[in-house]
């Protein structure tokens, strides 16, 4: 049973970084914010068509400025490959994104609320007022639905920037919970090593029973019994 170490790395962080952030998500709430940012260019358009003075400040404008950065963004993390430190830029860029979103609907709610009232300094609505008498006259029931529509534009431009930071922060604890596990036990089973005994049976070899003895050419041994054999010599004669 050994220990294996977990994300020692900044190389190890950021592969648990990218196999928990889902592109898919980047992706959708990038094309809806391409989307809703073409449709309140159109419509800023339309209103300064209807009245250029009355009921605008042309907040369509240069709030699409930081809705523009922010699908831009949000797209570009397909070509980061989900990196860390572009998901941080994206998540200040959302915040951005979702403080300009308040900022339209906060302006488009007053300019539906105030629709006859120049919002420019007093001399430059006096000014236009004198060189074009005939936009007075004009009638604004159209701007309203213009600028009703950009509105809620803008509230969905806020909720796509809302739900990237959400998700932001659900995977960024996701990927914490993941490494405080740093000890994986690993349970191996060993293999069972049969160890067979061989034996080998030499041959026997004969071992006198006797105990050692000077050699005597009148006597023989036996090879079963061990016992001794006495010759009997002949007598010679001389």
């Amino acid at each position: 049973m050994q220990p294996t170490y977990l994300y020692t790395s900044d190389f190890d962080r950021e592969v648990q970084w990218r196999s928990k952030f889902s592109m898919g998500i980047p992706v959708i709430l990038g094309l809806l914010q391409v989307l809703l940012t073409f449709a309140i260019i159109a419509l800023e358009i339309a209103s300064v068509v209807i009245s250029p003075i009355f009921g605008t400040l042309y907040a369509g404008f240069w709030c699409s400025v930081i809705f523009t950065l922010s699908w831009m963004s949000m797209l570009g993390l397909v070509c980061c490959h989900r990196a860390r430190k572009w998901s941080l830029y994206m998540l200040f860029i959302s915040i951005l994104c979702a403080a300009a979103a308040i900022t339209l609907i906060v302006l488009d709610a007053l300019f539906i609320g105030n629709i006859t009232r120049c919002f420019f300094f007093k001399v430059n609505c006096d000014e236009i007022r004198s060189s074009y008498p005939q936009l007075i006259s004009q009638p604004l029931g159209r701007k309203v639905l213009v600028l009703k529509a950009q509105l809620a534009c803008a509230v969905l431009l806020l909720i796509t920037a809302i739900l990237y930071i959400l998700f932001f922060i659900s995977t960024s604890m996701a990927v914490r919970r993941s490494a405080n596990r740093v000890l994986i036990e690993h349970h191996q089973q060993q293999p069972t090593q049969i160890v067979r005994e061989t034996r080998r049976h030499s041959p026997q070899m004969w071992k006198s029973t006797s105990p050692p003895s000077t050699y005597d050419p009148s006597q023989l041994e036996c090879p079963h019994c061990g016992t001794f054999i006495k010759l009997k010599q002949r007598k010679r004669y001389s």
